[in-house]
């Protein structure tokens, strides 16, 4: 079977998505993903066939590029959470001015910012477009609200229960 364009991209999408759940860096997924492009261009084979399936493939390449241990990967997400509450818990004292826990919400809110800056760096990390060593340009369109959406979250859940907490009163 040959390759088509719409088997390429699809390849492509569904290669960059493994390979990025793989913890590649982003600058050698370009450049996998170009030396696959390359190879199919060359001979027009289907890069299925060629390679096997996206996940097989990038499975392949853990020798290259090791994940983290799951105890680092645990750890972010804990640490993500954990701020998010701090914030929140902060946030909420701030707006009703009231203390929490005996302390004031600023200085939650300030934790939660420091206990947020180890995954908020994951998260930009993962989120860093992948280009095309050819040419520069992006292999696979990444929205550029992802991240900020991220962040986001966590301010709109604040908002919305402050809003029903003056409501209520």
């Amino acid at each position: 079977m040959s390759a088509t364009p719409e088997t390429v991209t699809d390849y492509r999408q569904s290669l960059v998505l493994h390979l990025r759940l793989q913890e590649v860096p982003a600058d050698r997924i370009g450049e996998i993903v170009a030396e696959v492009e390359s190879h199919v261009a060359e001979t027009g084979e289907d890069p299925a066939e060629a390679f096997g399936s996206p996940r097989d493939y990038a499975r392949s390449l853990t020798d290259e590029h090791r994940k983290p241990p799951r105890w680092w990967t645990v750890t972010t997400l804990v640490l993500a959470a954990a701020a998010g509450w701090l914030i929140g818990q902060g946030a909420f004292a701030v707006l009703l001015d009231e203390p929490w826990l005996g302390r004031s919400g600023w200085l939650w809110l300030a934790t939660g910012v420091a206990v947020g800056i180890p995954p908020a760096y994951m998260v930009g990390r993962r989120s860093r477009e992948v280009l095309d060593p050819r040419t520069g340009r992006p292999l696979v369109r990444t929205p550029r609200w992802a991240a900020f959406t991220f962040y986001l979250i966590p301010v709109a859940i604040v908002l919305v229960g402050w809003l029903a907490i003056l409501v209520i009163r």
